[in-house]
């Protein structure tokens, strides 16, 4: 067993501070390791005078302080200069108590009892101390001001405090936040088992970045990152609470889908668009009169798929309008000949599928009324319209050619006819008629509203 006179002896021995007991004459009756170093006496002789250590008019601060001792005046912090063993000077601070022995023999012996702090030291822990403060306060002012929702919570997920973020993201006023239960105000009833075995881990080690769903107080979820970490007793490293970091990625995640959609949209149509590509090359080696005149109507057909795709793309397959589409596929007219060619009517958004249809329908009359219509001669024009016809719920695409010279049926029909009359109207379920009055060719679509216009659109 170890005895508690060892322990104090120790302790009085290594302390961290400069530690005496004197006579009121100021001789050192026993002084500890680091004042003895400080004062150049070694161990076994600290008859030395304390007094005689003390830099300047050191006898006369001594009995003064004794004296104050005696009157039962405090003496703490009192800053001194020792002088050290090898001459130079030690600014301190020091503290001091006066101890009177009630025994008999004693008879009232007086004792001093000393601890001085070297004022470099001190220094060096308060500019510590100061640093501390001052990240403490940094980092409060981070929490305090982060845009991700930052909240504290005990080992039964009650919140113990919540940043200004966690209130304005969920929408919760702070009197409802403190005390009350994380799970219950922002965790869906489907996840809360799993959110309580992620306190668990959490207890024990950090968690990053794991994406989940949280519920705002209207009801509303939105996904969200969440990091956890025990927060421990420095003292014994137990977990007292746990911390929970959710960051908004709500865009990034609904991004992700799209781009999963995309991808999927792009599969599909690629599928769509290699058969429509080996129908236009079937088709147009069928009616060709020659090699070269494959060539040119293939790579012609093929620009003009091209064109739909395009703004089909840059539009993130959410349709097109149909201006737009006209103009493009139209654009060698209407750019240098726009007073030739006018676009009238209900001019709507239209969906993926019937872009694909109305843009190669589009291509077919524009090159035949450039190449053989009333845009052959400098007197020609061409009227499109589209209307929405509201009692029978179908949308119209109307060419007319006028000032062309004479029109009259083809002896047989091309490939251009074929896409006219039966591919264009087949993929959106509707009707065409192609007619050659001697005035000018016309033409005309019509289909169910929701087999052209996007979803929604009305």
């Amino acid at each position: 067993m170890i005895h508690s006179g060892l322990i104090e002896a120790d302790l009085f021995e290594l302390a961290p501070c400069g530690l005496a007991v004197v006579a009121p004459s100021g001789e050192i009756l026993r002084a500890n390791r680091l004042l003895r170093g400080w004062i150049g006496v070694r161990s076994g002789s600290e008859g030395q005078n304390l007094a005689a250590c003390l830099a300047g008019e050191g006898q006369a601060f001594f009995a003064s302080l004794i004296e104050s001792l005696r009157q039962d005046e405090p003496v703490e912090e009192v800053f001194a200069l020792l002088q050290r063993g090898n001459g130079a000077i030690l600014p301190v601070y020091l503290n001091a108590v006066l101890r009177r022995e009630t025994g008999a023999a004693a008879r009232g012996a007086e004792t001093v009892h000393l601890s001085f702090i070297s004022a470099w030291r001190r220094t060096e822990y308060e500019a510590e101390l100061r640093r501390g403060k001052r990240a403490a306060e940094q980092l409060a002012a981070i929490v305090s001001h982060s845009s991700d929702a930052i909240v504290s919570v005990d080992a039964a997920g009650r919140i113990l405090n919540a940043n200004r973020a966690f209130g304005e993201i969920f929408q919760f006023e702070r009197a409802e936040i403190m005390g009350a239960k994380l799970a219950d105000l922002i965790v869906p009833e489907s996840f809360r088992e799993q959110f309580a075995e992620k306190l668990k881990r959490a207890a024990l080690r950090p968690i990053k970045g794991e994406i989940v769903r949280r519920r705002r107080k209207d009801g509303v979820s939105f996904d969200f990152s969440l990091s956890l970490a025990p927060i421990r007793d420095e003292r014994t490293g137990a977990t007292v609470a746990i911390s929970a970091i959710y960051r908004d990625v709500t865009t990034v995640t609904r991004a992700a889908e799209h781009i999963e959609f995309l991808l999927r949209e792009v599969n599909h149509r690629s599928k769509n668009m290699l058969a429509v590509v080996q129908a236009v090359a079937r088709q147009t080696a069928r009616f060709a009169e020659s090699p070269e005149a494959f060539t040119d109507g293939f790579m012609a057909r093929l620009t003009a798929i091209g064109a739909s795709h395009d703004m089909l793309v840059s539009r993130e397959w959410r349709g097109v309008e149909i201006a737009e589409l006209t103009r493009i596929q139209c654009c060698e007219l209407i750019e240098s000949e726009e007073s030739r060619i006018s676009v009238s009517g209900d001019l709507i958004e239209i969906n993926p599928r019937a872009a694909e249809c109305y843009g190669l329908a589009l291509h077919e009359l524009a090159t035949n009324a450039v190449k053989y219509g009333a845009l052959s001669t400098p007197d020609g024009w061409v009227e499109l319209e589209f209307a929405l016809e509201q009692d029978s719920g179908l949308y119209r695409f109307t060419w007319r050619e006028q000032g062309g010279p004479p029109v009259s049926a083809p002896e047989r029909s091309g490939f251009g006819v074929c896409v006219l009359t039966r591919t264009a109207p087949q993929s959106i379920e509707g009707e065409s008629r192609l007619d050659f009055p001697p005035e000018g060719l016309t033409y005309s679509l019509s289909a169910p509203l929701t087999q052209v216009a996007m979803a929604g659109a009305e």
